[in-house]
């Protein structure tokens, strides 16, 4: 009866809006919006072959998923072929085969079609006590054999150069970040994918970031003397900055290629969530790892955060965790956005079904995440099930739960690259000799507004979320320089300028 009811009420709605001799006009459904992603990892098969990028295309179509992230760098090494980096040794990879180039083609092939976010590991660049075999590797050019401003190797406080498994550059080095940005910059100039995906974009811990160029560029910035205890709050915060260099970087030299391209990062969601920013900032990300993401939202340099919200339902005190972090998350998006990022792996189905029902959901101040990304498409639960067992649990009603994915869905719109109204500036400070000069500030002005700005090691600056506009830029007093530039903004553009100091 009830649904009898309904369908009355739809006719009747109907019938009334029709106009006279005519007939009734068939009102457009809008798609759902909502990120379904997966995070595809290299360690694993899933992608090395043609015949595994079909598998991947048709169980990410089968449930009803938009996104796949995919890990085509893992250690300093490419799985695709126009890259600046040795193709891997990983013999599972097909001879030849150009693993990002299939992918797209299959991914946009069809409608709806996929969104394919090249993900590649940022600061890990090996993790073997066998050296790679390319000469040219970064491990082998740059790594623990390397000299003087050659070594690029984060070190720990207590002398070592590796972090569990992994050989992990320091972005505090100049040229360290400057290559890694590199490797982001020549994904979007050769491959037509829809993001990309930072990983591993931090410090492995506050003991870790003692690299000899690192420490050397603090004490000349800062006055400091010796080596700073890993605790030291301004080493701390010097060290957070360097990762914001990074993120800035990437973030500004690719969106000036390609406007629309989608910018994320796995950040880390550690321990127990936060539910002020000072707890925020007591949290595993902002002091343990120097990864600042939230201030990566809200300074507009990351478009998408997924924080790996890898937490097990059945234990109570992580359960506990995720809703922390989830509804951190929801409330702190700051006109970006984020999806959650459920660990799968750590759960049983019914366990994942639950996470995902609650990432779903309203915050109680009636915000919504974009959406969830599942870690991982490798390893879809804890207890040995079928990956067709998940998949099916995702969009039909099963043993393990109602489903989640019940109507196809598209990622949702991200406006300030459909329809800016900011754009961005960025720059590069040098001497009269073309030197970059590292940790010039500089005031960009405009009206009354006044920001901030600081160079990076190689004398670069930016500025995302600027007004269109005229503004002015010139270096504070302190450098000795007080030539003053001009620069338009124009919304959806990066401006560029280039700063000469006397």
């Amino acid at each position: 009866m009830k649904r009898w009811m309904a369908w009355l009420t739809v006719t009747v709605l109907a019938v009334s809006s029709m106009p006279a001799g005519g007939t009734a006009p068939v009102a457009a459904v809008e798609p759902k919006r909502e990120i379904r992603a997966f995070w595809v990892d290299a360690f694993h098969d899933g992608f090395k072959t043609r015949e595994q990028v079909d598998q991947l295309m048709r169980d990410v179509r089968r449930s009803k998923a938009n996104t796949v992230i995919v890990q085509v760098r893992r250690r300093g090494d490419a799985y695709f072929n126009k890259a600046l980096e040795p193709r891997t040794e990983d013999p599972a990879l097909s001879a030849g085969f150009d693993a990002l180039d299939y992918l797209l083609q299959q991914a946009h092939r069809e409608t709806p079609r996929i969104e394919v976010h090249a993900w590649l590991a940022t600061l890990p660049i090996w993790n073997s006590a066998t050296p790679p075999k390319s000469p040219d590797h970064v491990f082998n050019r740059h790594g623990p054999g390397a000299k003087g401003r050659e070594y690029w190797l984060m070190d720990s406080y207590a002398g070592e150069n590796r972090s569990g498994a992994d050989y992990v550059l320091d972005p505090g080095h100049p040229d360290a970040l400057d290559y890694t940005v590199d490797q982001y910059v020549n994904v979007v100039k050769q491959y037509p994918v829809d993001g990309i995906h930072l990983d591993l974009v931090r410090f492995m811990g506050e003991e870790w970031g003692y690299n000899p160029v690192s420490l050397e560029r603090y004490r000349k910035q800062t006055g400091a003397e010796g080596r700073p205890n890993p605790g030291d709050a301004g080493w701390k915060e010097w060290r957070r900055k360097q990762v914001d260099h990074l993120m800035r970087k990437v973030y500004l030299k690719s969106i000036a290629i390609r406007p629309e391209l989608k910018v994320s990062a796995a950040v880390i969601a550690w321990g127990k969530g936060p539910q002020t920013l000072e707890e925020y900032r007591r949290s595993a990300p902002y002091s343990q790892v120097m990864q600042n993401w939230d201030g990566w939202l809200s300074e507009g340099i990351l478009d998408l955060a997924l924080p790996m919200n890898y937490d097990r339902e059945h234990v109570e005190e992580q359960r506990a965790w995720y809703d922390l972090w989830i509804d951190w998350e929801k409330d702190h998006q700051y006109n970006r956005q984020i999806a959650a990022g459920p660990g799968i792996y750590l759960n049983s189905i019914s366990g994942s079904l639950a996470q995902i029902t609650r990432a779903q959901a309203p915050s109680a101040a009636g915000h919504r995440l974009a959406g969830v990304s599942l870690y991982s498409y490798a390893e879809t639960n804890k207890d040995g099930a079928s990956r067709e067992d998940f998949l099916t649990a995702l969009t039909e009603p099963t043993s393990h739960g109602e489903p989640v994915f019940t109507e196809p869905a598209l990622p949702p719109e991200m406006p300030w690259k459909t329809r800016p109204q900011a754009g961005a500036l960025m720059g590069q400070v040098q001497d009269s000799d073309g030197n970059t000069l590292d940790g010039i500030t500089l005031q960009l002005r405009r009206g009354n507004r006044v920001h901030t700005l600081q160079t990076d090691g190689h004398g670069f600056f930016g500025k995302a979320e600027l007004a269109p506009g005229l503004y002015t830029l010139k270096p504070d007093r302190s450098s000795g320089s007080s030539r003053t530039h001009a620069v338009r903004v124009v919304a959806g553009e990066v401006a560029e300028v280039k700063v000469q100091m006397k």
